[in-house]
């Protein structure tokens, strides 16, 4: 897990190459060295976005995304299931915000990696008792290990 929450575009990261997330993380990263070395080899400009969160129409109900988890499990008076307690934090944008972040990163100077996304965290549990009330939802909410 990250030492530093939320993440600014200067953390480094701290990973674990083997645990279960390092394909993600590891992803990410060898991306990002990609996209700077051909930047270096070839003289052309590139951009970075780090995106976080994004909702908006046409989300795939299935997705398997926290926010269209708690949308359809509150829709269908199913649990809202939470891994953990419920603590660990989330930024969420609107995806016309993205696309307008997007936008001025491309047309912009700027070359080092940017994160675009809203710069408020919310808990999961907050967040999963503001889609529970939004719904008018009878869903409990349950905590898995």
């Amino acid at each position: 897990d990250p030492q530093v929450h939320p993440q600014p575009e200067s953390y480094w990261g701290n990973v674990n190459t083997i645990g279960p997330r390092a394909c993600y993380d590891e992803g990410k990263r060898v991306a990002e060295t990609m996209m700077y070395s051909y930047k270096n080899q070839n003289g052309v400009d590139v951009r970075v976005a780090r995106i976080f969160n994004t909702f908006g129409p046409r989300m795939h109900p299935n997705d398997g995304r926290v926010v269209s988890n708690f949308i359809i499990q509150s829709l269908q008076d199913k649990p809202l299931t939470i891994y953990g307690e419920g603590q660990q934090t989330r930024s969420f944008q609107y995806v016309s915000d993205l696309v307008n972040g997007l936008n001025a990163l491309m047309n912009g100077s700027y070359d080092m990696p940017v994160n675009l996304g809203n710069p408020d965290e919310y808990t999961v549990k907050n967040f999963a008792e503001h889609i529970k009330e939004m719904t008018g939802s009878k869903s409990e909410i349950t905590y898995l290990q």
